[in-house]
């Protein structure tokens, strides 16, 4: 289940649809997820909020996702750097100018399916890929 936002300086010239389901693809085929699971969203902001340290590119993208614990390393490693490639290619960018932090809090720290804990849910996946 898990959640993204991508972060970036407001920019008229994107298919947020696209990368969107991108994304998506990105996490079905690497995370294993259900073809419904995996919202994006984008937090646009405005160029007069938008300060990038002295050297940075001004067009960085920062990807924040939340999703449940237990991936291997090499798996973790494989979606971030899908995440980029993507990103890069859909934006424009290079690749470096994509940062991406993963968010792993334990299956109790999830509130799904009306309130209850994920960890007693008995989560349909395999979260061991």
């Amino acid at each position: 289940m898990p959640l993204v936002k991508v972060y970036l300086k407001n920019r008229e010239d994107i298919d947020k649809h696209g990368i969107a389901n991108s994304l998506r693809n990105i996490m079905q085929k690497i995370l294993h997820v259900p073809v419904q699971d995996g919202p994006v969203t984008f937090l646009e902001i405005d160029a007069s909020s938008w300060f990038m340290p002295e050297g940075w590119e001004e067009e960085f993208v920062f990807v924040e996702v939340l999703m449940f614990p237990g991936r291997k390393k090499e798996t973790k490693e494989k979606l971030i750097t899908e995440f980029a490639n993507a990103l890069s290619h859909s934006l424009n960018i290079s690749k470096d100018s994509v940062i991406t932090t993963l968010h792993e809090p334990s299956l109790d720290n999830w509130g799904i399916r009306g309130g209850k804990q994920a960890s007693s849910t008995g989560i349909s996946f395999n979260l061991e890929v």
